[in-house]
């Protein structure tokens, strides 16, 4: 490789955490980056990555790859140090100017005094950025610097120091001890920091040089998703043979990596399979989790509480208007954002807070519940309306529910819509019909009766105005109402002026809604039941159940059943609202 002299120093010695080596002079070298692109892997579920999906913090790390230093013979470590006079630095400066961040901090630090072990090595790793969206993290900018130097007036080691001690103090919000998430609005509160030390530059006086150079951005989004680089400064030490000027040898000492580190959430539980998981919390956990601020760490909600007031949201709106909580969720979820928090933090807080909201719980109704006759299509089509749009777009939805958040989406919503308009199909069509019978039925005159049962009722033997009656309601005179000998338990035709005629026997006083019957739990599509009670003086006091079955918009078939038949008043009590049909007690009662 080409050695550029601008790049060297003269050292004693180099080694694993130590540098070390015994040879008359020594130089390091910082060779140019390399860039390794590495893939950036969408979150289980997702075709591609989204810019709001992940934080991105830039580290910077050291991996020693040079001898250790009892391996060549120097057994007085660090005898004797003194202030050095060779120094090499790498120093790393990050700006992003959307945040407003700025900042200096040290990739490694080395110094050597004459005399055979009297050097010192420091490197670690260094988190250059804070946790930032990937949206925020594509802007930041890294430049590095190599500075190397035989004089003592450069005192590099003291320009690190201030460098690291200023960069320390970065006013930067953060989640949990040492995790730090950056925004825009954090952004704002580093310029009303309290000032920063000053940073000694070297004198003018002072000889060093230096080198610096852009690193490749360690994000880079575009429009089918993107990928990270990693860059990679190799290190290496070149031995000069002392009075042998023709002896040379060059050693790799380390690499110093920049890479970025990915986290898909910062407030949450563990990920499961990527995704973060939120199910099982509390709006008031959440607030409390610990910030770090410049004045120390304060609870999410003080932090909240920072904001300016024309952008600061209520966390206690009335719950029970839904325009206030739809506005102040919309203000909750700017301010997040602003804040530096990616799409599944944010989501996780909205949906807590939208929690406290009965329209939130209603838009959200379970399938199973959404079944249930007690909430009518009418009632669920209010719920669908209030669906937060002016704070929740559809991609919050998702993200809530990949975090195990019991959310309906739009296609949620369809489902739930389809199915109970199937349900409402079945039991429309029974009770269409059951109405018109109840209508025919509910008439005072005998002969209307008959004239509105005709069309509804027919046989495929004996066609329109017949129907087939049977009784399993007991003796109460049906034979003489219809003037007939005996009716067999399959039952008989009869015309529609005859039924008419068996209801004004009867005297019935009040027929109940129309319910179509259950059959485990399901309505079914053709059977129909009405209640009925009679006046006094009736040949049957107690009155009864009518059930009818239609085939082709005809009812094909009455019966005259006990109440307890298909089990139908404790289907009345597990289902006491069935298509918008409900009995009430007292109706019941009635027929013991």
């Amino acid at each position: 490789m080409s050695i550029r002299p601008a790049l060297l120093i003269h050292v004693a010695l180099l080694s694993s955490g130590l540098l070390s080596a015994c040879a008359t002079s020594r130089q390091i070298v910082v060779d140019y980056p390399k860039a390794d692109t590495l893939p950036l892997t969408p979150i289980k579920g997702q075709s591609s990555v989204s810019s709001d999906d992940y934080y991105v913090q830039i580290v910077s790390e050291f991996a020693f790859k040079g001898d250790n230093a009892l391996k060549t013979g120097c057994s007085d470590l660090g005898a004797s140090y003194e202030s050095g006079d060779l120094s090499a630095a790498v120093l790393f400066n990050v700006n992003n100017d959307a945040l407003k961040l700025k900042r200096e901090t040290s990739g490694f630090l080395y110094q050597a005094t004459t005399g055979k072990c009297n050097f010192k090595l420091e490197t670690k790793k260094v988190n250059l950025t804070p946790w930032l969206r990937l949206d925020a993290a594509k802007d930041t900018q890294v430049e590095y610097s190599f500075l190397t130097s035989n004089s003592q007036e450069a005192n590099l080691s003291q320009l690190v120091g201030d460098i690291n001690a200023a960069s320390s103090l970065m006013a930067l919000t953060g989640v949990g001890t040492g995790i730090a998430v950056m925004g825009q609005l954090a952004g704002s509160w580093v310029d009303a920091s309290a000032a920063q030390p000053a940073v000694n530059k070297p004198s003018s006086s002072a000889k060093y040089s230096s080198e610096t150079h852009n690193l490749p951005a360690s994000v880079v989004l575009g429009s089918d998703g993107g990928h990270l680089n990693q860059s990679r400064l190799e290190v290496y030490e070149v031995v000069d043979g002392g009075m042998k000027a023709w002896a040379s040898e060059t050693k790799q000492l380390g690499e110093l990596r920049v890479y970025p580190e990915l986290q898909p959430s910062l407030l949450l539980k563990a990920a499961v399979e990527g995704v973060p998981d939120a199910h099982d919390l509390s709006l008031d956990e959440l607030l409390r989790l610990p910030i770090q601020t410049p004045a120390g760490e304060i609870p999410l909600r003080q932090l909240i509480d920072q904001v300016d007031q024309a952008e600061k949201p209520n966390l206690q709106p009335d719950w029970q208007q839904y325009g206030e909580v739809e506005n102040q969720c919309r203000r909750l979820k700017l301010v997040l954002k602003g804040l530096g928090f990616n799409r599944f933090d944010r989501n996780a807080v909205l949906y807590y807070f939208l929690s406290k909201s009965t329209d939130w719980k209603n838009f959200n109704i379970s399938p199973q519940k959404a079944m249930t006759d007690a909430i009518r299509p009418r009632v669920l089509e209010q719920y669908r309306s209030k669906d937060f749009s002016g704070c929740l777009a559809s991609e919050d939805y998702a993200a809530m529910q990949s975090m195990r958040l019991p959310v309906n989406s739009l296609q949620d919503w369809d489902s739930l819509t389809s199915s109970r308009q199937k349900k409402e199909g079945v039991i429309s069509s029974v009770q269409s019909v059951g109405r018109q019978l109840v209508t025919a039925l509910s008439h005072p005159e005998n002969e209307e009766i008959s004239r509105q049962l005709y069309p509804l009722v027919s046989t495929e033997k004996d066609g329109n105005g017949t129907v087939l009656l049977q009784n399993h309601l007991g003796n109460f005179g049906l034979e003489s109402l219809l003037q007939l000998p005996i009716i067999p338990d399959e039952g008989v035709v009869i015309s529609a002026a005859q039924f008419a005629t068996v209801i004004a026997g009867l005297k019935v006083d009040s027929f109940s809604c129309v319910r179509p019957a259950l059959e485990q739990g399901k309505p079914l599509a053709n059977i129909g039941i009405v209640l009925f009670v009679d006046k006094p003086g009736s040949p049957r006091e107690k009155g009864g159940a009518l059930e009818f079955e239609v085939a082709q918009g005809k009812i094909i078939r009455l019966a005259f059943q006990h109440p307890s038949y298909r089990d139908f008043e404790h289907t009345i009590a597990d289902y006491p609202d069935l298509g918008g049909c409900r009995i009430e007690a007292d109706f019941l009662n009635k027929l013991h």
